[in-house]
């Protein structure tokens, strides 16, 4: 068929779509809802927690009420597996038909064989069926409301390419199925998908491309494209993305409706102070010197640097001697590192640091990919993109005598696991990136823990030079202190059967 051919074929399929719609309309007495289903949990029995997930399902919320298009926007946070089904189940029913559904999920992900799932609070992974919302599942529970559109947006770890086959061909959707679907991955199923403060690294990033466009029409292929062009070098987080429509799905029909949302963002972006990109140009009426006059007091000299990480080190060091539980169960260590010496942070710092725009070098964060000679259509793109690959590169440029803390907490019960906190602090001019990293660690061997251990909390944060690190220490040990008592009484818990057992 020649192109204009195929153009009117298009056409007319988009003609016919727009008919059948307007039909089902008219037959079944009013215009078809728009239903979201939005879900996210912050906290997990047996996984790690995930404060910002309690921030993204509110930025997302408010982003779908600005856009006025859907009547039903039904929120579930923290549910189990029983109950999160529930919940979806009855969404749908609630409705016999249904225009579009969209789909938000924020939280833990885990991928087995040739399905993702959806991790809900009692996950399992050796019952991820039970315990969890397979993507399979989750498909026949939406299929009843007939919806001309479905919608999936994924922010978790191992949610990418699970619409494709493993030759790579994408896999067919049955006429008994949907009609038009778009999923939009927020990393391939080989990569992790990283948290923040307040919110996670790609629906923050979903948020600003929905709201990019100021004019007309925001069409679902815009937010992909912006999408695509964020993550364009981040090689650590790949967004993956899956459409099988006309390409005139859209997420709102006047831009304009947003506007409300990108002031207030513009308004906390201003809060925070943070440095803009680069840019020939400077405000109206001052003069180059003025400006640079103005951007010199909000930068950070050394010794107000190294003031702020020598309270931060002085006061979680503080709290970790006059912790009570801390002193009578473990035996505490701490050792403060000049550089970024830990190497179980190091992806994660290099991850963050190259997402975000620094006017300096104080920090280099870089990932090199050494690709070896590998025919095509043996190995998958997401293989060729695993960290056994990657080469990371992470060093600070800039003199500190402080910049990564170690607190170590070794069990005095040989039924304990042991506890590590890794904070670091990465300068940048303007603000100080706070990195916190716990995980607990089994014993191996007679007085030998194993050495990578099990991660349990992985934020950062963005921190204002002269701002009180009080706050961020309450943070950090309240985490601490809830995974040493689980921890605690789990193992009290069991041993207390045992020896019920045995009398």
């Amino acid at each position: 068929m020649d192109p204009s051919g195929h153009r009117i074929c298009i056409e007319r399929l988009y003609f016919d779509s727009c008919r059948a719609k307007y039909l089902r309309c008219r037959t079944l007495g009013g215009c078809l809802p728009n239903v979201a289903i939005l879900v996210g949990n912050t906290e997990y029995r047996t996984l790690g927690s995930l404060a910002c997930c309690g921030g993204d399902l509110a930025a997302i919320q408010e982003l779908l009420e600005t856009t006025g298009k859907f009547q039903i926007v039904e929120v579930i946070l923290n549910q189990d597996s029983s109950q999160l089904k529930d919940r979806i189940r009855s969404t749908v029913d609630a409705h016999s038909n249904i225009e579009e559904i969209f789909f938000y999920f924020t939280g833990h992900g885990y991928q087995n064989e040739a399905d993702f799932f959806f991790c809900a609070t009692n996950f399992d992974a050796h019952r991820p069926n039970e315990t969890g919302l397979s993507s399979e599942e989750l498909h026949t529970f939406l299929r009843p409301a007939n919806a001309d559109l479905v919608v999936k947006i994924i922010d978790a770890c191992s949610s990418g390419a699970l619409l494709f086959k493993a030759d790579g061909s994408v896999v067919p959707i049955s006429k008994q199925g949907f009609k038009n679907v778009i999923q939009i991955a927020s990393c391939l199923d080989s990569q992790s998908s990283l948290a923040g403060d307040p919110l996670s690294l790609f629906t923050e990033k979903f948020v600003s491309a929905a709201l990019r466009k100021t004019e007309g029409t925001v069409y679902y292929t815009d937010i992909i494209d912006a999408l695509r062009d964020e993550f364009l070098n981040n090689n650590s987080q790949t967004p993956h993305f899956v459409s099988q429509g006309t390409g005139r799905e859209y997420f709102v029909e006047n831009a304009k409706r947003l506007d409300a949302m990108r002031a207030k963002l513009f308004e906390l972006d201003n809060e925070t102070e943070q440095l803009a990109p680069a840019t020939s140009m400077v405000p109206s009426g001052l003069t180059p010197l003025a400006v640079l006059e103005s951007a010199e007091k909000r930068f950070a000299k050394k010794d107000r640097a190294l003031a702020f990480i020598s309270d931060l080190f002085t006061k979680v060091s503080e709290r970790a001697a006059n912790e009570g539980l801390f002193g009578d169960l473990f035996q505490s260590e701490i050792i403060v590192h000049p550089d970024f010496r830990e190497p179980t942070t190091r992806s994660f710092i290099i991850r963050v640091l190259k997402g975000e725009k620094r006017p300096d070098n104080f920090v280099t964060a870089a990932i090199s990919r050494q690709h070896g000679h590998i025919p095509f259509g043996i190995a998958s793109v997401a293989a060729m993109l695993t960290d056994s690959v990657a080469d990371y590169d992470l060093e600070l440029n800039c003199s500190l005598d402080q910049a990564q803390l170690k607190l170590t907490l070794t069990p005095r019960f040989i039924s304990l696991k042991m506890f590590v906190l890794v904070i670091t602090c990465a300068p940048s001019l303007e603000i100080c990136y706070v990195f916190e990293m716990l995980s607990q660690h089994s014993l191996l061997d007679w007085g030998q823990f194993d050495s990578q251990g099990s991660e349990l909390v992985r934020r950062w944060y963005k921190k204002g030079w002269t701002e009180s690190p009080d706050k961020l220490v309450d943070q950090i040990f309240a985490k601490l202190h809830d995974a040493i008592q689980e921890n605690v009484d789990s193992t009290a818990k069991i041993l207390a059967e045992e020896a019920s057992v045995s009398k």
